[in-house]
C-alpha cells in the first residue's frame, strides 16, 4: 500500500509537467518547420550563395550539442541585454536546432520531386510563388510528413534538457520527487513511461500518415 501510494503521488506530480512538454513541442515545431521550409528552398536553389547559407546553418546547428546550445542562448542573449525568459529560450533553442534537421528533410523532399512538373508549370506561365504554393511545397510536404513527425518525437525527447534553465517539465519534476522520496528507480520509471506515451502516440500518427501517403502515391 505504501508503494502504491508513493507511485500515485509521484505520478500525479510528474504528470503535471506533461502540459509544458506539449506546449514547448508545439510552440517550437511551428517556427522550426518555417525555418525548414525556408532552408530547404535555399538548399535546393540553383543559386550557390543560397545553398551555401543553408548548408552553413545546417552544419553549425547539427554540430553543436543541443544542451550547449541552450546554455548559449540562455546566457548569451542577456550578455547583449536581451532577456527572453527560460520558456522562450527553450522554444528558440528547440526551433533553431530542429529547424536545421527539418531543412535537410525538406531539401531532400524537394530534390526528390519530378522536375517535369515544375518545368510544365513554367511553360504554362506559373510564377515562382504559384509553383511553390500549388505544386512544389504541397507534394514535398506530403512526402516528408512522416519524417517531420519523426523529428517532432526527437523534439519531445529534447525537452527533457530544458530543465537546466529552470523549466519545471517532466525530468525536472522527476528529480524533485526523487529528492522528496529517495526512490529514483520508481520515479524515473514513471518519467520514462510518460515520455513513452507521448512518443508512441506521435509514432503511431507518423505510421498512419506514412501508410496513407503510400496509398496516394501508388494511385498516381
Amino acid at each position: 500500500m505504501v508503494l502504491l501510494s508513493l507511485v500515485y503521488d509521484a505520478a500525479g506530480l510528474i504528470l503535471s509537467g506533461m502540459p509544458i512538454v506539449i506546449v514547448l513541442t508545439i510552440s517550437a515545431f511551428i517556427p522550426a518547420l518555417a525555418l525548414g521550409v525556408v532552408g530547404g528552398l535555399m538548399g535546393s536553389s540553383s543559386y550557390r550563395l543560397l545553398r551555401f547559407i543553408a548548408g552553413l546553418y545546417v552544419y553549425i546547428f547539427r554540430s553543436v550539442p543541443f544542451l550547449m546550445f541552450i546554455f548559449l542562448v540562455y546566457y548569451g542573449l542577456p550578455y547583449y541585454n536581451v532577456d527572453i525568459g527560460p520558456v522562450t529560450t527553450a522554444i528558440v533553442a528547440l526551433a533553431l536546432s530542429h529547424g536545421a534537421y527539418m531543412t535537410e528533410i525538406i531539401r531532400g523532399g524537394l530534390l526528390g520531386l519530378d522536375k517535369g512538373q515544375n518545368e510544365a508549370a513554367i511553360a504554362i506561365g506559373f510564377t515562382l510563388t504559384q509553383r511553390l504554393r500549388d505544386i512544389v511545397l504541397p507534394q514535398a510536404l506530403m512526402a516528408i510528413i512522416p519524417s517531420l513527425l519523426g523529428q517532432s518525437i526527437l523534439m519531445v525527447k529534447d525537452t527533457s534538457l530544458v530543465s537546466v534553465v529552470g523549466i519545471s517539465e517532466l525530468t525536472r519534476l522527476g528529480r524533485e520527487v526523487v529528492i522528496r522520496t529517495n526512490e529514483p528507480f520508481i520515479v524515473f520509471t514513471i518519467v520514462a513511461a510518460a515520455y513513452f506515451v507521448l512518443c508512441f502516440g506521435l509514432e503511431w500518427i507518423a505510421r498512419r500518415l506514412e501508410a496513407r501517403v503510400r496509398k496516394i502515391t501508388s494511385r498516381q
